[in-house]
Protein backbone atom coordinates (compact mmCIF):
# COMPACT_ATOMS: atom_id res chain seq x y z
CA UNK A 1 0.00 0.00 0.00
CA UNK A 2 1.21 3.50 -0.80
CA UNK A 3 1.85 6.11 1.84
CA UNK A 4 -0.04 9.44 1.72
CA UNK A 5 3.24 11.12 0.70
CA UNK A 6 3.55 8.80 -2.31
CA UNK A 7 -0.05 9.50 -3.33
CA UNK A 8 0.45 13.23 -2.92
CA UNK A 9 3.66 12.98 -4.89
CA UNK A 10 1.83 11.20 -7.74
CA UNK A 11 -0.96 13.78 -7.70
CA UNK A 12 1.59 16.57 -7.63
CA UNK A 13 3.47 15.08 -10.60
CA UNK A 14 0.18 14.63 -12.44
CA UNK A 15 -0.64 18.33 -11.91
CA UNK A 16 2.82 19.45 -13.00
CA UNK A 17 2.49 17.60 -16.29
CA UNK A 18 -1.17 18.05 -17.19
CA UNK A 19 -1.68 21.65 -16.09
CA UNK A 20 1.00 23.15 -18.31
CA UNK A 21 0.01 25.00 -21.45
CA UNK A 22 1.96 22.67 -23.75
CA UNK A 23 0.06 20.92 -26.55
CA UNK A 24 -1.80 17.78 -25.37
CA UNK A 25 0.38 15.42 -27.42
CA UNK A 26 3.45 16.89 -25.73
CA UNK A 27 1.89 16.56 -22.27
CA UNK A 28 1.35 12.85 -23.00
CA UNK A 29 4.98 12.51 -24.00
CA UNK A 30 6.15 14.45 -20.92
CA UNK A 31 4.11 12.10 -18.74
CA UNK A 32 5.98 9.14 -20.26
CA UNK A 33 9.33 10.84 -19.67
CA UNK A 34 8.47 11.70 -16.05
CA UNK A 35 7.28 8.14 -15.39
CA UNK A 36 10.39 6.66 -17.10
CA UNK A 37 8.09 4.88 -19.56
CA UNK A 38 9.42 6.50 -22.74
CA UNK A 39 10.96 3.79 -24.93
CA UNK A 40 14.61 4.56 -24.33
CA UNK A 41 17.18 1.78 -24.60
CA UNK A 42 16.94 1.40 -20.82
CA UNK A 43 13.21 0.59 -21.00
CA UNK A 44 13.62 -1.69 -24.00
CA UNK A 45 16.28 -3.69 -22.15
CA UNK A 46 14.01 -3.96 -19.09
CA UNK A 47 11.34 -5.39 -21.41
CA UNK A 48 13.78 -8.10 -22.50
CA UNK A 49 14.99 -6.65 -25.81
CA UNK A 50 18.61 -7.38 -26.56
CA UNK A 51 20.12 -4.06 -27.49
CA UNK A 52 23.56 -2.48 -27.35
CA UNK A 53 22.84 0.80 -25.66
CA UNK A 54 24.57 4.07 -26.38
CA UNK A 55 23.36 7.65 -26.52
CA UNK A 56 22.97 8.70 -30.14
CA UNK A 57 23.39 12.36 -29.17
CA UNK A 58 26.73 12.30 -27.36
CA UNK A 59 27.89 8.72 -28.04
CA UNK A 60 29.55 8.63 -24.63
CA UNK A 61 27.36 6.38 -22.49
CA UNK A 62 24.29 4.16 -22.39
CA UNK A 63 20.92 5.70 -23.20
CA UNK A 64 18.87 6.03 -20.03
CA UNK A 65 15.97 8.31 -19.27
CA UNK A 66 18.07 10.45 -16.94
CA UNK A 67 20.98 10.66 -19.32
CA UNK A 68 19.03 11.43 -22.49
CA UNK A 69 16.70 14.07 -21.04
CA UNK A 70 18.82 15.62 -18.30
CA UNK A 71 22.54 14.83 -18.29
CA UNK A 72 23.68 14.28 -21.87
CA UNK A 73 26.22 16.90 -22.97
CA UNK A 74 24.09 17.58 -26.04
CA UNK A 75 20.93 18.02 -23.97
CA UNK A 76 22.59 20.29 -21.40
CA UNK A 77 23.34 22.76 -24.20
CA UNK A 78 19.60 23.05 -24.86
CA UNK A 79 18.83 23.49 -21.16
CA UNK A 80 21.48 26.22 -20.99
CA UNK A 81 19.61 28.37 -23.50
CA UNK A 82 16.55 28.66 -21.31
CA UNK A 83 18.44 28.91 -18.04
CA UNK A 84 20.46 31.82 -19.41
CA UNK A 85 17.25 33.61 -20.34
CA UNK A 86 16.31 34.08 -16.69
CA UNK A 87 19.92 34.08 -15.49
CA UNK A 88 19.14 31.03 -13.38
CA UNK A 89 21.90 28.97 -11.79
CA UNK A 90 20.79 25.36 -11.85
CA UNK A 91 22.03 21.98 -10.75
CA UNK A 92 20.29 19.29 -12.72
CA UNK A 93 18.45 16.79 -10.50
CA UNK A 94 18.94 13.06 -10.91
CA UNK A 95 15.52 12.16 -12.31
CA UNK A 96 13.04 13.76 -14.71
CA UNK A 97 10.20 13.68 -12.17
CA UNK A 98 12.46 15.52 -9.71
CA UNK A 99 13.14 18.16 -12.32
CA UNK A 100 9.43 18.83 -12.77
CA UNK A 101 8.98 19.12 -9.00
CA UNK A 102 11.62 21.79 -8.56
CA UNK A 103 11.31 23.44 -12.00
CA UNK A 104 7.77 24.63 -11.39
CA UNK A 105 8.83 26.53 -8.27
CA UNK A 106 11.26 28.61 -10.28
CA UNK A 107 10.57 30.71 -13.31
CA UNK A 108 11.55 34.30 -12.78
CA UNK A 109 8.87 36.98 -12.74
CA UNK A 110 5.16 36.31 -12.41
CA UNK A 111 4.62 36.97 -16.11
CA UNK A 112 7.18 34.28 -16.96
CA UNK A 113 5.63 31.50 -14.83
CA UNK A 114 3.16 30.25 -17.48
CA UNK A 115 5.74 29.90 -20.25
CA UNK A 116 8.43 28.73 -17.83
CA UNK A 117 6.39 25.58 -17.19
CA UNK A 118 6.40 24.72 -20.91
CA UNK A 119 10.21 24.61 -21.15
CA UNK A 120 10.84 21.01 -19.95
CA UNK A 121 8.14 19.76 -22.34
CA UNK A 122 9.74 21.63 -25.22
CA UNK A 123 13.27 20.48 -24.50
CA UNK A 124 12.31 16.85 -24.01
CA UNK A 125 10.20 16.77 -27.18
CA UNK A 126 12.99 18.37 -29.23
CA UNK A 127 15.59 15.96 -27.84
CA UNK A 128 13.33 12.97 -28.51
CA UNK A 129 12.73 14.03 -32.11
CA UNK A 130 16.48 14.45 -32.69
CA UNK A 131 17.23 11.11 -31.04
CA UNK A 132 14.67 9.37 -33.25
CA UNK A 133 15.96 11.13 -36.35
CA UNK A 134 19.44 9.80 -35.63
CA UNK A 135 18.30 6.29 -34.71
CA UNK A 136 15.65 5.65 -37.35
CA UNK A 137 16.39 7.99 -40.26
CA UNK A 138 20.20 8.08 -40.04
CA UNK A 139 19.97 11.87 -40.09
CA UNK A 140 21.52 14.13 -37.47
CA UNK A 141 21.22 17.85 -37.06
CA UNK A 142 23.82 20.19 -35.65
CA UNK A 143 23.40 21.48 -32.13
CA UNK A 144 22.59 24.91 -33.61
CA UNK A 145 19.73 23.45 -35.66
CA UNK A 146 18.36 21.53 -32.66
CA UNK A 147 18.59 24.67 -30.52
CA UNK A 148 16.73 26.60 -33.21
CA UNK A 149 14.03 23.90 -33.47
CA UNK A 150 13.55 23.98 -29.70
CA UNK A 151 13.25 27.77 -29.57
CA UNK A 152 10.87 27.78 -32.55
CA UNK A 153 8.63 25.15 -30.95
CA UNK A 154 8.66 27.03 -27.67
CA UNK A 155 7.77 30.29 -29.40
CA UNK A 156 4.90 28.78 -31.40
CA UNK A 157 3.48 26.90 -28.42
CA UNK A 158 3.50 30.12 -26.38
CA UNK A 159 1.92 32.10 -29.22
CA UNK A 160 -0.78 29.43 -29.60
CA UNK A 161 -1.69 29.84 -25.92
CA UNK A 162 -1.56 33.64 -26.06
CA UNK A 163 1.59 33.95 -23.96
CA UNK A 164 3.66 36.94 -24.99
CA UNK A 165 7.35 36.08 -24.95
CA UNK A 166 8.56 38.00 -27.99
CA UNK A 167 11.20 40.09 -26.16
CA UNK A 168 12.62 37.06 -24.36
CA UNK A 169 12.75 35.06 -27.63
CA UNK A 170 14.68 37.87 -29.30
CA UNK A 171 17.16 37.73 -26.40
CA UNK A 172 17.52 33.97 -26.97
CA UNK A 173 18.29 34.42 -30.63
CA UNK A 174 21.24 36.70 -29.91
CA UNK A 175 23.76 33.98 -28.96
CA UNK A 176 22.62 31.66 -31.75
Amino acid sequence: MESPQQCNSKQSLWRKVWRTLAPTKIKCFTWLVAKKACLTHEVLRRKGKIIVSWCSLCRNTAETNQHLFLHCNFTTQIWAIFLSLTKTNWTMPEHTADLLSCWIRRGGSTSQKAWWRIIPNCIWWTIWKERNSRNFEDRSNSIQKVRWDCIASFYFWCKEKGLEVTEQIVELLGPL
